[in-house]
């Protein structure tokens, strides 16, 4: 009788867990000025919708904690500020504050410990530091602002936590800082840049570091450029510099498009009509075993896939697909089968999975949002 009980014990347990087990996904609507939640059920290969949760015009860029506990995204409408919000069991968001940034912040990232909100300001020409208290609050008075080159927009710090990186679109570099982690403060590494720069104007846009090493104990960082229509691999040094490695064309060779223009700072779409459509390239990620690799391209709607070399980390493109309008931001999950696409200019989110095999994309189903969709989020237990 002890027996049956304990294996019926042991049943509920394994339920139990089963159910807590979920995946979330938040996405950021700048013009609905809301965050759109839903479960990945991957059983299923389907997103079931949770609801939508006001944030503020603009609503963009955003980023889970480590503990999984809360969310904060980047309104870039004045007051220009961070939404800090409670992620509930359920996967309902409840707001636990609203704090100011000084300027309007293109891309926001934590650093490894969660005790510390990194943001860069394409518009301001700077990125800014600020401390998370222990309830999740992002303080308002920044332990450091750093002004750079023009059009700062993407930062991340590196696997270990001791460098942190921005690339400047407007200068085609690649911004490398040491970072003191107790702190959050950060000093110019030696040498403090490297140059992203196939040729004049590619500017450098997001990046991605690789989740492991190679066969020749090297990491790579992937650098995708807005105009140039291409990705650059660097090398991770071990004391948090990075050194040029080789260029690919990401964009598909089936697109006839010229050069892109770096944007101006009113918005996404003012520049005069061209004879050919201009290269936009928006968003990249890598599966978390980092043998894909993906990118977007906003003109031509396009989602792009690589394979990643084990040996060197080189790209090799594979093929390139239509997803949804003006594809801004997108997210892999922690098991590198599903791919979520959102669209700047769609009210639709593209759910797609990966082929481990060959990295292949393959549509499971599109699922309402808000409008101005720009950016994915994932929260995994």
């Amino acid at each position: 009788m002890k027996k049956i009980y304990a294996g019926v014990l042991l049943s509920l347990a394994a339920l139990t867990g089963a159910a807590q087990a979920q995946s979330l996904v938040y996405v950021s609507n700048a013009e609905s000025g809301t965050v759109t939640g839903y479960q990945l059920d991957k059983a299923k290969k389907a997103l079931v919708p949770i609801g939508s949760f006001p944030a503020g015009a603009k609503a963009m860029s955003s980023v889970v904690s480590p503990d999984k506990k809360m969310l904060y995204v980047s309104v870039r409408s004045k007051p220009y500020s961070v939404v800090a919000y409670h992620i509930q069991p359920d996967g309902q968001l409840v707001k636990a504050s609203q704090s100011p940034l000084p300027e309007s912040m293109a891309y926001i990232s934590l650093d490894k410990q969660g005790r510390f909100l990194l943001s860069a300001s394409y518009g301001g020409d700077l990125f800014s530091i600020n401390r998370i208290d222990s309830n999740g609050q992002v303080q308002a008075q920044p332990v450091q602002v750093v002004h750079t080159g023009k059009r700062a927009h993407a930062i991340q710090v590196d696997p270990g936590n001791h460098f942190l990186f921005v690339t400047l679109l407007g200068a085609d570099q690649l911004l490398q800082y040491r970072f003191d982690a107790a702190s959050g403060k950060v000093t110019p590494n030696d040498p403090p840049f490297v140059n992203i720069q196939s040729e004049a104007a590619t500017g450098p846009r997001h990046f991605v570091i690789a989740p492991n090493v190679d066969k020749q104990g090297k990491r790579s960082l992937y650098v995708l450029t807005e105009m140039a229509g291409n990705i650059s691999q660097l090398t991770l040094n071990a004391d948090g510099t990075t050194t040029p490695v080789a260029t690919v064309n990401s964009v598909s060779p089936k697109e006839d498009m010229q050069r892109g223009e770096a944007r101006p700072l009113t918005g996404d779409d003012d520049l005069p009509p061209s004879h050919k459509p201009r290269i936009w390239q928006a968003d990249i990620h890598i599966t978390p075993d980092g043998r894909f690799l993906y990118s977007t391209e906003r003109t031509s709607s396009t989602l792009s896939s690589f394979s990643v070399d084990p040996h060197d980390g080189h790209l090799t493109y594979l093929t390139s697909i239509k997803t949804e309008q003006q594809p801004r931001g997108f997210a892999i999950d922690s098991s590198g089968r599903f791919l979520i696409e959102s669209g700047q200019k769609s009210t639709q989110l593209s759910l797609y999975s990966i082929d481990p095999t060959s990295g292949a994309l393959t549509l499971n189903g599109r699922y309402a949002t808000g409008k101005g969709a720009n950016w994915v989020s994932l929260v995994e237990e």
